[in-house]
């Protein structure tokens, strides 16, 4: 889960003196929107755009550029979900790893982030996702465990979708034959539930979607 364990060896950073028509060679053979640019010492510089490299002329130099360079990078005590907010924030599919000193240890690719991610258990095994609102003085982890378990459920993911002054909002994914009586019980303990996929009709209905969501991050 440490986000070194996904460099990926084969990008090449950029020098200062490299060329403008080596970026876009490396950036169109790997379809990448940023390349990161390093000193001789191999200090993270920051990183130069796509959008940036294909409007110059092949011949031109990094180092005129470094002014319009984007700083965007993980430490490499970071673990892979640090990863999702650097890449959308900087509409990046790919992020630069740095040591404590800045030295430029490598890459990791949204790609491979998202393969991994593929494999956790809250998105592969099947389940029912559920969404709770309740009191952010009433939230409780190990209640909600409780109500979930007590019916015979068992938990493969909760996450804390918002909180505000008032209210917690949890997004929990669930296994269980009987869906209907924790949705039952959670209204009974006084949660608010947004989303209901309760009705175990449902359930070959949702593994459907599951399936071509599934199919869809594959493509």
């Amino acid at each position: 889960m440490i986000i070194t364990d996904y460099i990926f060896k084969n990008v090449s950073p950029l020098y200062e003196e490299d060329t403008v028509e080596k970026a876009e060679d490396i950036m169109l053979t790997y379809k990448l929107s940023h390349l990161p640019v390093i000193s001789e010492k191999k200090k993270l510089l920051g990183n130069i755009s796509f959008e940036i490299i294909k409007n110059l002329e092949k011949k031109e130099v990094i180092i005129n550029h470094l002014i319009e360079l984007e700083e965007f990078f993980l430490y490499q005590s970071s673990i892979i979900f640090d990863s999702i907010k650097i890449f959308s924030d900087n509409a990046t599919n790919i992020i630069p790893i740095i040591d404590t000193k800045e030295n430029y240890l490598g890459v990791v690719l949204e790609e491979d982030i998202i393969e991994e991610f593929a494999t956790y258990a809250v998105i592969n095994d099947f389940g029912v996702y559920m969404t709770l609102t309740t009191p952010i003085q009433k939230y409780s982890i190990s209640e909600v465990a409780n109500i979930v378990e007590s019916n015979n459920g068992k938990i493969l993911g909760l996450m804390v979708t918002k909180i505000d002054e008032e209210t917690t909002k949890i997004t929990l994914k669930i296994q269980s034959e009987n869906i209907s009586s924790i949705g039952d019980t959670f209204e009974r303990f006084g949660y608010h539930i947004s989303n209901k996929y309760f009705e175990d009709s449902k359930q070959e209905l949702l593994k459907n979607r599951f399936d071509h969501f599934q199919r869809f991050l594959e493509v």
